[in-house]
């Protein structure tokens, strides 16, 4: 029974990183119906941005950005600076001419800037973006390009982390995208994508709700217009670059507040979430909630097969052999030996959803004002 239990548990922490997306395979393809990228007839695009204590790099984004609206043409640039302290506001009001700019000198959070965005602009379509994220100055017109079919509520560009080389921690967080952009490029061809992240994404007006301001605005705003009946899409011509954390500690804390976000979205819109059709359920139920408990999952493996070990090999072994284990990767990562140090990342990553997920259930907690990573910001 508990040799069972361990695998039927093993097998639902790896459903979302394996099984899922060979599963997708069987399903449907559905291909998408594409406007011209030849700047005729192009859609009104209002691009709205939150930046907090962006000194470093805020100049270089908005240059960037800036280029690709005159690129794309119809488009409007909307940023909300949430009280930063760094010079950020100073050098945001060098872009007056060109930027719809709403200073706040306290912290509302990135969720209640949007939202005051979006109320002052009037465009057809809406991209949200990060303030850390880079990109071609091309990028617009293939996020756009699929609006012309009907069914398609939202796209989303391609996320790419561009230091994988700096350390096993942000060699970790870089392989674990990867795979990530992999399953979201099986799923946006048959049961539509299940959820965007921040980077770059572009909807429908009509279908925009505002979020409540203590929840994470880019997954709530997908999963809205996944719930009423529309696709979410991934653009693989799309391609935004960012910098993934170097330090693990600071990838356990930012893995904390994104899990603990996702789930609170999750309880916010169950209500409507269980009523999607059980292709998108599915994908829902195998992408977003079984990928947030597979820390649990996977201790729960782990605590059954124990006894099974014991049983088979005896306490004593199966004792030493756990610490040394953990001697070996403690003094491993020490060493800077770098397998011994992408496992403890990977460990710590586990560790900060975990946490994430009781924030959420029992600590009440929200993240709608926090500090980003400072190596993801250098």
């Amino acid at each position: 029974m508990y040799a069972i239990a361990a695998g039927l548990l093993l097998l639902l922490a790896v459903h979302p990183f394996i099984i899922y997306p060979v599963s997708l395979r069987f399903f449907r393809r559905r291909p998408v119906s594409h406007l011209s990228h030849d700047g005729t007839g192009r859609p009104a695009l209002a691009i709205c941005m939150s930046a907090y204590n962006e000194a470093r790099s805020i100049r270089r984004r908005l240059e960037r950005l800036i280029e690709a609206a005159d690129a794309y043409g119809n488009a409007t640039i909307h940023v909300y600076a949430d009280g930063p302290q760094d010079g950020t506001i100073e050098i945001l009001r060098e872009f007056a001419d060109r930027v719809d700019l709403v200073v706040s000198h306290g912290r509302n959070g990135k969720t209640y800037g949007m939202n005051l965005l979006v109320q002052r602009s009037s465009s057809e379509l809406l991209m949200f973006t990060d303030a850390n994220v880079m990109h071609d100055i091309d990028v617009i017109a293939p996020l756009v390009a699929p609006f012309v079919d009907a069914s398609v509520g939202c796209t989303s560009a391609r996320l790419v982390y561009d230091n994988a080389d700096d350390s096993p921690a942000a060699a970790t967080g870089a392989a674990y995208w990867r795979a990530e952009e992999a399953i979201k490029a099986i799923e946006s061809e048959t049961v539509g994508l299940i959820g965007v992240d921040g980077a770059m994404f572009v909807l429908r007006r009509e279908l925009h709700r505002p979020p409540p301001p203590h929840l994470i605005d880019d997954l709530y705003l997908s999963l809205v217009v996944l719930a009423q009946g529309k696709r979410l899409i991934s653009v693989p011509d799309a391609l935004v670059h960012e910098r993934s954390a170097t330090e693990a500690e600071e990838e356990l804390v930012r893995k904390r507040r994104i899990a603990c976000q996702a789930i609170n979205v999750h309880r916010a819109l169950w209500p409507q979430l269980k009523r999607l059709p059980w292709p998108a359920l599915y994908g829902y139920a195998s992408h977003r909630m079984l990928k947030w408990v597979t820390p649990f999952l996977l201790a729960g493996a782990g605590l059954c097969a124990l006894p099974v070990a014991v049983a088979l090999v005896g306490a004593v072994p199966v004792l030493l052999l756990a610490v040394a284990g953990a001697v070996a990767l403690t003094v491993g990562n020490r060493l800077r030996i770098g397998i011994a140090q992408k496992i403890v990342a990977a460990l710590l990553s586990l560790v900060g959803v975990a946490q994430g997920v009781i924030d959420s259930v029992w600590g009440g907690k929200t993240y709608a004002v926090w500090q980003p990573a400072e190596s993801v910001r250098d």
